[in-house]
């Protein structure tokens, strides 16, 4: 820990039941993880660093709580790769964060969340806000892979973005009917007859499955 205090020059301090206090918006959206585990850093050209870890997913910041319970802020962009446990490992591309899910030795998932909270917020004549209508009709034709849903906590309303994409080489691309085709297409006709009875799956959940049918040939229904 006393690494990462000397490698972390700018932090800003605050408690992690601060924020949720503040905004509202529950832990487990505010953050990638449930709670703070230990996990190591990689960076571009510094030796890794480790600690108690979580990423925040309004900001895609990563967080630190030091050895007095103080959640501290790294925002930096020489940062490749956070593996939590051993087993949990997320990657840094374009200054956002992504939970990588392996599908198979050669297909990879890669998970985002984005959170927006939306607080210079104004109410409409029924109490509908303008900002959150005008967001939830977007969210209503975002493309393949993307699940774009609006919330309101105690403090603000929020809007929480969830994207899959397939992560190789790394780099992440979307994943679309398109795509599933060009990458399975052995599996066209299959694909085609499950999509005629079923929608694109945009969840991670629904997402998952399907990959792991198609890439391991089992029957999709």
């Amino acid at each position: 820990m006393k690494r990462i205090i000397l490698l972390l020059a700018l932090f800003a301090g605050l408690s992690a039941f601060g924020q949720e206090a503040e905004t509202g918006v529950p832990a487990d959206v505010y953050y990638l993880l449930p709670e703070f585990r230990q996990g190591m850093v990689y960076f571009f050209d510094r030796s890794p660093a480790q600690g108690k870890l979580n990423i925040c997913a309004e900001d895609q910041t990563l967080r630190f709580i030091d050895e007095k319970g103080v959640e501290l802020t790294l925002d930096s962009g020489d940062i490749t790769r956070v593996i939590i446990e051993d087993s949990i490992v997320f990657v840094r591309i374009n200054d956002a964060y992504y939970r990588l899910y392996p599908i198979t030795d050669g297909l990879t998932l890669a998970f985002r969340r984005k959170v927006e909270i939306l607080r210079d917020a104004r109410k409409g004549a029924y109490g509908i806000e303008s900002r959150t209508a005008a967001i939830r009709e977007v969210g209503m034709i975002q493309s393949d892979g993307m699940i774009h849903t609006l919330s309101s906590s105690r403090k603000y309303p929020y809007d929480v973005t969830e994207t899959c994409f397939q992560y190789e080489a790394g780099g992440i691309t979307p994943i679309t009917k398109r795509s599933l085709r060009k990458r399975f297409p052995n599996r066209k006709e299959d694909l085609a007859t499950w999509l005629k009875s079923h929608p694109f799956p945009k969840d991670l959940d629904g997402l998952r499955s399907l990959l792991h049918r198609l890439a391991l040939g089992e029957n999709l229904e």
